[in-house]
């Protein structure tokens, strides 16, 4: 076993999506191969793909890939802050894993200045029962005119007695530059706290970066902890500003030729809707070699489509509205027309129905949903935060494991989708379980899940899409055991930060001099 001292350290960044997430998960699972009781921890973040803890709460997406890199349960305590955009300059605000209320961008600045403490103390509590904690920060660590509410970078490490290390990348450019003016940008009070810097997506030689490297060890007194190649492989995205990547991977996977289709593959088109939520659901299908994945925004894209899937949105009336602006509905129909099959996960669940009651999400009330399930859905205050298992009898029993996020409820008089093995509250001492039905079918071409994560499960991916190849006089056959592809995506990770970085080093900053 590996012996760190220190308690903690915190992984900042130049910017957003410049490989904080990535670095903060190899680290994990490099503490995990080597017998140290880590976990991950971020106080603030901002995304709508997010998950359900081991203790019932939300929090986002990426606390939960790196739980799993450390080998631990998730909890609301590695993420206690969460904001989830739900319209422009408007957010729900998710502390401790439970929505407490709407925030606009005015009032959000006097909040978060209320939260330092709630998030210093998550932050001490994962401390106690583990011998280190690698946190994430949020976007820029040098965002000078937003310290007095930070919550993630500097401000915090300062007030959890941690030191930082600020990662740059090199793909867009400027990185000795943005690096330079992150030490020469922060408050005095906060320097001594940012000990150092990593390069990440390096490519080819990094040896034509030792003078600048070298230029800025001496200029800012600092150290150099290494260099990341661009790394190959497969992790989830953390939100929006990821998709891009999801988008590229999934084009990238198989062309959209007409010759695809005919050599078996299955086109799928994901409707790219307004505050679009958990698209990290796709990833299995995106990973399969004989699925044509799309994210698409108009309705003449679905011309060729298998399947089309409404994914889940923070705002489902709102994209409920820009389906119909768009023309999508009839695209909708047409796909029917044709023997498509059409699925609905939470959100796009929701918009299939006939009606919908929703005075949480919207000011609306009541709107008239698509009409392609026979299903009511009434918005509740409650969130329902739900780890679930079950079968899907429509697919052979095929086994389905997932999580459910969301306000409204639907009540289908249709088939259902799932048979979920439940345990109610009132048996947790007994242990007694009962099913529940879930979801909804109709005429075997329309399906409605509240369910994310349900195509993670190798068993009911395959089975369905195995189902849909049939109907549309095709064969499909599955390459992808998803779970194992994840896990040697995250060790792969963490042999390419083993062989790049420092990283005993970096993970004893506090040994480290100020």
């Amino acid at each position: 076993m590996t012996s760190l001292p220190g308690k903690g350290v915190l992984i900042a960044g130049t910017g957003s999506n410049v490989g904080k997430s990535l670095i903060v998960t190899g680290l994990l699972r490099w503490c995990h191969q080597r017998g140290i009781m880590v976990a991950p921890f971020k106080g603030q973040n901002m995304a709508l793909n997010s998950a359900v803890a081991v203790d019932g709460g939300e929090v986002a997406r990426a606390q939960a890939v790196q739980a799993r890199a450390a080998g631990v349960d998730l909890s609301v305590l590695m993420n206690p802050v969460l904001i989830k955009p739900t319209a422009p300059s408007r957010s729900q605000l998710i502390v401790g894993g439970q929505p407490i209320g709407e925030i606009g961008s005015g009032n959000w600045v006097a909040t978060k200045r209320e939260l330092l403490t709630r998030v210093v103390s998550a932050y001490e509590e994962l401390s106690l029962s583990h011998e280190l904690v690698i946190a994430e920060g949020a976007g820029s660590a040098a965002e000078i005119n937003l310290f007095d509410g930070d919550l993630a970078n500097l401000r915090f490490a300062k007030a959890a007695g941690i030191g930082a290390v600020v990662v740059g990348d090199l793909e867009p450019g400027g990185v000795f530059a943005s690096i330079y003016g992150h030490f020469t940008l922060i408050p005095d009070q906060y320097r001594a706290i940012l000990r150092g810097f990593i390069i990440n997506r390096v490519r080819g030689d990094g040896a034509i970066l030792e003078a600048g490297i070298e230029t800025l060890v001496g200029r800012l007194q600092t150290q150099w902890f290494g260099n990341l190649p661009i790394i190959e492989g497969y992790l989830p995205g953390e939100d929006a500003i990821n998709l891009g990547v999801t988008r590229l991977a999934a084009s990238t996977t198989e062309s959209t030729s007409a010759s695809h289709v005919s050599q078996g593959h299955l086109r799928v088109c994901v409707v790219e809707v307004p505050y679009l939520a958990n698209y990290t659901d796709f990833d299995p299908l995106i990973l399969e070699a004989e699925v044509d994945l799309r994210f698409v925004r108009r309705p003449d894209d679905l011309i060729d489509a298998d399947l089309v899937i409404l994914p889940g949105t923070k705002a489902t009336v709102y994209a409920l509205e820009w389906l119909r602006a768009n023309g999508f509905v009839p695209a909708l129909e047409r796909l029917l027309d044709r023997g498509g099959w059409l699925l609905g996960v939470c959100g796009g669940y929701q918009m299939l129905a006939t009606d919908i009651e929703d005075s949480v999400e919207s000011s609306v009330g009541h709107v008239d949903g698509i009409g392609m399930l026979r299903a009511k859905v009434v918005f509740c205050e409650e969130k329902v935060l739900a780890n679930v298992v079950g079968s899907a009898p429509s697919f052979g029993d095929a086994s389905i494991t997932g999580y459910q996020i969301h306000h409204g409820r639907v009540n289908a008089r249709e088939d259902p989708l799932f048979r979920l093995t439940a345990k109610p509250r009132t048996a947790e001492v007994s242990g007694q379980l009962h099913l529940m039905e879930e979801g909804a079918c109709r005429d075997g071409q329309v399906y409605g899940t509240s369910i994310h994560g349900i195509f993670d499960d190798d068993s009911f991916r395959t089975s369905f899409l195995s189902s849909l190849a049939r109907a549309r006089d095709r064969v499909f056959v599955s390459h992808l055991c998803f779970e194992i592809f994840v896990e040697k995506s995250i060790d792969h990770l963490a042999e390419v930060l083993d062989t790049s970085l420092d990283v005993e080093r970096l993970l004893a900053l506090d040994q480290l001099g100020r």
